[in-house]
C-alpha cells in the first residue's frame, strides 16, 4: 500500500468507496457458476473464490483485470483528477470528494466512509483514521494488536482543529505510554500463548503470556514500541502542524 497523497499527511474530508462483493458478481455477470459459494458469509465465500483462482489462471485473470478496469472506468466517469486520488486500492479508492457516478455495467461502487480525519504514516504506507460515524479505521499496521490499536483510537479522537490541543493531547499520549503498567500493552501476540516483547539490551524476545506478567517492567524498552508503532503517525502530525 503507497498512500498517494504529495504534501499533507493529515487530511480531512476523505471518501472511501469499494465495489461489493466484487469478485462474486464478476462471476455472476460472467455466467460462471457459482451456486456452490457461501452467498452470505463474505470470509468464507472470498476463502472459496481464491481457491478458484489457485486452480484456474484464467479465472484469477478475468477477475483481476475486470475489476482493474470497473476501477479505471470509475475513475474517468467522476473526471477524478490524480492528485483527488489518495489511495487506490484492488477493487476500491479513497478520494477527496464525493462520487457522483457510483453504478455502471451493473457493479456499484458503493460509499463507505467518510474520513473527518486521515492520518498517513511518515513514509505514506500505513494510515489510521476517525470516520464520521465514529468509526476508527487502522491499514497497514503490521503485527497490530487490540492494546496498540487503542493508542491509535487516542490519536484519531484528538481535536485537530485547535494546534495547541493537538500537541498537548500527543505529549499526554506519549507521557502515559511511558509509564503504563499494563503488561498486555507490551506482548505483541503470536498465538494464544505466546507474545513477542522487546527488552532493553536483548531485543525482541518469545515468551509465553504467563512469563509476560511476571517480567519487571522497567526491562520493556518502551522507546521501540512507541517508534515502531506510534512515531509514523505522530510524526506526520507533528510536521503538519508544527507550520
Amino acid at each position: 500500500m503507497k498512500i498517494q497523497t504529495i504534501h499533507k499527511l493529515v487530511l480531512r474530508d476523505i471518501y472511501s468507496y469499494d465495489i461489493s462483493a466484487c469478485h462474486y458478481n464478476i462471476l455472476k455477470q460472467h455466467n460462471i457458476d457459482v451456486s456452490q459459494l457461501e452467498k452470505n458469509d463474505k470470509l468464507i465465500r472470498n476463502i472459496q473464490i481464491g481457491k478458484m483462482m489457485r486452480n484456474n489462471p484464467r479465472i484469477t485473470s478475468l477477475l483481476r483485470n475486470t475489476t482493474k478496469s470497473l476501477i479505471d472506468e470509475y475513475i474517468i466517469a467522476n473526471k477524478i483528477k490524480e492528485d483527488e486520488i489518495i489511495l487506490r486500492q484492488y477493487d476500491g479508492i479513497i478520494i477527496t470528494k464525493v462520487l457522483h457516478t457510483t453504478d455502471l455495467n451493473n457493479m456499484p461502487l458503493e460509499y463507505r466512509h467518510h474520513f473527518e480525519i486521515f492520518i498517513c504514516s511518515f513514509d505514506r504506507s500505513m494510515y489510521i483514521a476517525r470516520a464520521s460515524n465514529h468509526d476508527i479505521k487502522i491499514k497497514g499496521v503490521p503485527f497490530r494488536y487490540k492494546q496498540m490499536d487503542n493508542i491509535y483510537e487516542q490519536i484519531c479522537r484528538i481535536n485537530y482543529a485547535n494546534k495547541t490541543s493537538i500537541f498537548k493531547s500527543l505529549q499526554r499520549i506519549k507521557d502515559k505510554f511511558m509509564v503504563d503498567n499494563n503488561f498486555d500493552l507490551f506482548g505483541i501476540p503470536i498465538n494464544d500463548k505466546k507474545v513477542n516483547v522487546f527488552l532493553k539490551g536483548y531485543g525482541e524476545i518469545e515468551i509465553s503470556k504467563s512469563t509476560l506478567k511476571i517480567i519487571d517492567i522497567d526491562d520493556i524498552d518502551r522507546e521501540r514500541y512507541f517508534k515502531f508503532y506510534i512515531e509514523p503517525f505522530t510524526k506526520s502530525i507533528t510536521a503538519q502542524f508544527v507550520r
